[in-house]
């Protein structure tokens, strides 16, 4: 069998010079694999968006490693691993994610990338990984079957070569999450949050902002960051509540601008107190403005119980509508426990098109 080495690929100050090749081969294998499951290229990510979200930050470490049949330094890259450490939090954790090349498949190569990256991981005093596996279509969703539980959550993964590979490995599934999509030709944004808003009453009102937080908002944004790292529903995964400030929001505001993404978010005031009562988050990518990515949707529980998560989903439903007019359909992802935010997405429009595995792996048990 031909040796299979692992290198370490930095993170390159630019794209021109020769010391960005191993990463422009990285940068493609990702993509090739996108298009390989989706049959689309809604999650084309240019190489020069790459270059700004892999760097590594003050708050999370991220390491690319490379896989090459045989030793020669210039073999062609069959394969990558990213593993991401959190740093001011979730010590204890890190996330990875293997990719290889379909010629190299079923050959030992994801298993000795993950070996390595494990080998990184427990180096920097991690005992726990977490890892995320993709499944067009499939699964019991509309059928009105209680899926709380990771037994039953099991049932929405199909026990493909991907979740075979992470069984494989030693992961448990721990979560599982609905992918679905919302088409907005023809759709009316103003009439649900009209309704949304009238439900609501007078006792909350809207602020949007495009890109950078304002500044007087900052630090309650902040906190609303915060307690979204565990308000949505996280199964039997090992995370405790992140580390948010006004830095690190202005940190994530810096990549999303270095990746050359658009940022919409809505959020809900509480009138009498003026304390923000919830947000909600839309990413839109310049290189492919067709399609938007939902992000943060959370509202605080003392407001909970006047429909602001449809307020505020159909609010920056609108705004999205006016500011991106090219924008043609809507990426979501919700813990598939989660039935009251599935709840109100399927009120909105959106459908089911695929679930995604969160898996977890215990280092120290190995």
């Amino acid at each position: 069998m031909t040796h299979i080495s692992i290198t370490s690929v930095p993170v390159p100050a630019g794209l021109a010079g020769p010391d960005a090749v191993d990463f422009l081969a990285v940068a493609e294998l990702l993509n090739a694999q996108q298009q390989e499951f989706w049959g689309n290229n809604d999650f084309y990510a240019p190489p020069q968006a790459q270059l700004a979200g892999r760097g590594s930050t003050p708050t999370r470490r991220r390491e690319l490693l490379a896989a090459r049949m045989g030793t020669e330094p210039d073999a062609a890259i069959i394969g990558v691993a990213q593993l991401n450490l959190p740093l001011t939090d979730n010590l204890h954790t890190g996330t990875v994610n293997v990719v290889v090349a379909p010629v190299a498949r079923r050959q030992g190569v994801g298993t000795a990338l993950f070996a390595a990256a494990a080998k990184l991981a427990s180096a920097a005093g991690r005992r726990m990984l977490m890892a995320e596996t993709d499944h067009l279509g499939g699964g019991p969703a509309g059928t009105g079957e209680d899926s709380s539980g990771t037994e039953n959550a099991a049932a929405f993964i199909p026990h493909d070569a991907a979740a075979a590979f992470a069984a494989g490995l030693g992961f448990r599934l721990e979560l599982v999450d609905r992918v679905s999509v919302l088409e907005l030709e023809g759709y009316d944004a103003e009439a649900v949050l009209g309704q949304a808003a009238r439900t609501a009453g007078p006792g909350y009102e809207l602020e949007f902002w495009r890109g950078a937080c304002p500044e007087e908002l900052v630090d309650a944004y902040a906190r609303l960051r915060q307690k979204m790292s565990t308000d949505a529903p996280l199964g039997g995964l090992e995370l405790a509540e992140e580390a948010w400030d006004a830095e690190r929001v202005r940190e994530a505001e810096g990549k999303a601008r270095g990746m050359d993404a658009e940022v919409l978010v809505t959020a809900v005031r509480h009138v009498a107190t003026g304390e923000l009562a919830g947000h909600t988050v839309l990413e839109v990518f310049r290189n492919n403005p067709a399609v938007a990515y939902q992000d943060d949707t959370l509202v605080l529980d003392a407001h909970r119980g006047n429909r602001l998560g449809m307020l505020l989903k159909a609010a920056n439903l609108e705004k999205l509508r006016k500011a991106i007019p090219e924008a043609c359909r809507v990426y979501t992802w919700n813990a598939e426990e989660n039935r009251y935010m599935l709840a109100i997405n399927e009120q909105l429009g959106f459908a089911a098109v695929g679930y995604s595995g969160e898996w977890q792996a215990d280092l120290s048990a190995g």
